[in-house]
């Protein structure tokens, strides 16, 4: 735990992790709003639930990138105010949404605000804290974000105790701005270093992909994590879906949210204090392989070949969180000691949107799946990806691939 918490010491840090948690307790204030919305209200089929996650990650693969290199080259504390507060602005009319393809543009938007805070967060990190603390500090950031799985949908589902849907969204853009305004604390001169040679925008863009070439061990860990999310993705849209089919209400499906992360605390909490003793790519091997074996009765459910109990239901997702823990923390380690530091944001970018692009084609075979075949197949086609990953991951030959520039030991 001493491990763990050491980054804590730097302000900087502390500020950042301060604002992370009104940032991310945004993405999931209003998640069971929008999915309860479609899903028990307006009645909506798996379509449509994919739809929702496309327009959620499509401005990651295509504005990501280029938000990258503008943020290297930019004022990381103003990029993390602004994308904050645009994206209070967005929430805000969510409220107004009149159906589908409204609310779909406005998700569009608000996305686009936030492919612009990630990558200047992950390259902020970095600039905060040396470099022996750069596991802990991603293991406490990742614990933020699955903290914010619990108490975003809880509070949320509360919420909607007392609010109508479209007040929901008032209280969610008020959270973002609560982030933007704390973010103004960070220091002054939080700058990425300064490049070696001038580039235009196109060129930067073009380097932060050329990254992944030149640092093999960089673009495996890219390739594990986009194909992880890629078979999480399969079934993700179909989730609520089958907690329909198994005749539990919208309030189980807000539970369960919650559960991944509870489970999401707990897997970076481990991963935080054995993460670089065991080797970034052994965990990721190890969440892959766990991942997909506990996926497999959430199939089996879906398939109705035998009953599931909440309690079961909601453990599995709890310890589907720690898989995802397991294998996002040591992806982003791997990222911060390996990228040149004055590329880091648009590295960061590049990789948010290959994985999201994974991410954005899965749940529309998931919904192919779960039309044609029933909702249990997305799980288990899901599982079986998942299974393979990781024992793909734990036989390559790591130690053929030279070090890093941080140093990081090769295998790991």
């Amino acid at each position: 735990m001493k491990r763990l918490l050491a980054p804590l010491r730097q302000p900087g840090l502390r500020r950042l992790l301060m604002a992370q948690i009104p940032a991310d307790l945004s993405d999931w204030l209003d998640f069971v709003a929008l999915f309860a919305l479609l899903a028990f209200a307006w009645g909506e089929g798996p379509e449509a639930l994919a739809l929702l996650f496309i327009g959620i990650g499509l401005p990651y693969v295509f504005v990501g990138p280029v938000a990258g290199a503008v943020i290297d080259r930019a004022d990381l504390r103003r990029a993390l105010v602004l994308s904050n507060a645009a994206r209070a602005a967005v929430t805000f009319a969510l409220a107004f949404a009149p159906n589908l393809p409204v609310l779909l543009l406005i998700v569009l938007l608000r996305s686009t605000a936030d492919a612009f805070f990630t990558p200047a967060k992950q390259a902020a990190i970095p600039v905060l804290v040396p470099d022996t603390g750069l596991t802990a500090a991603n293991a406490l950031s990742h614990m933020i974000n699955q903290a914010s799985k619990i108490a975003g949908p809880g509070l949320g589902g509360l919420l909607l105790l007392v609010l109508a849907p479209g007040q929901v969204f008032y209280v969610n853009a008020a959270v973002s701005a609560l982030a933007a305004g704390l973010l103004v604390g960070l220091p002054g001169d939080l700058r990425p270093p300064p490049p070696s040679k001038r580039e235009r925008l196109v060129g930067r863009v073009v380097q932060g992909v050329r990254t992944y070439r030149t640092y093999p061990r960089l673009a495996a860990a890219l390739g594990i994590m986009a194909t992880g999310f890629g078979c999480f993705a399969l079934y993700d849209a179909q989730i609520p879906l089958l907690t329909r089919s198994l005749g539990f209400d919208e309030t189980v499906f807000g539970v369960a949210i919650a559960a991944v992360g509870f489970g999401g605390v707990a897997g970076a909490l481990l991963v935080g204090g054995i993460g670089d003793r065991m080797g970034s790519f052994p965990v990721m091997g190890i969440g892959a392989i766990a991942g997909g074996l506990l996926t497999v009765p959430l199939g089996l459910a879906g398939a109705s070949l035998f009953g599931l109990p909440v309690l079961a239901f909601l453990l599995i997702f709890a310890a589907l969180g720690a898989a995802t823990a397991a294998m996002t923390v040591p992806y982003r380690t791997v990222l911060q000691r390996t990228a040149p530091p004055e590329a880091m944001a648009r590295v960061v970018a590049v990789g948010e949107g290959v994985s999201t692009a994974a991410m954005l084609i899965a749940p529309l075979g998931g919904a192919v799946l779960a039309l044609h075949f029933g909702v249990g197949t997305p799980f288990l086609a899901g599982a079986v990806g998942m299974v393979s990953l990781g024992t793909i991951t734990l036989a390559m030959p790591m130690r053929r691939w030279s070090p890093a520039p941080g140093g990081e030991d090769p295998t790991r």
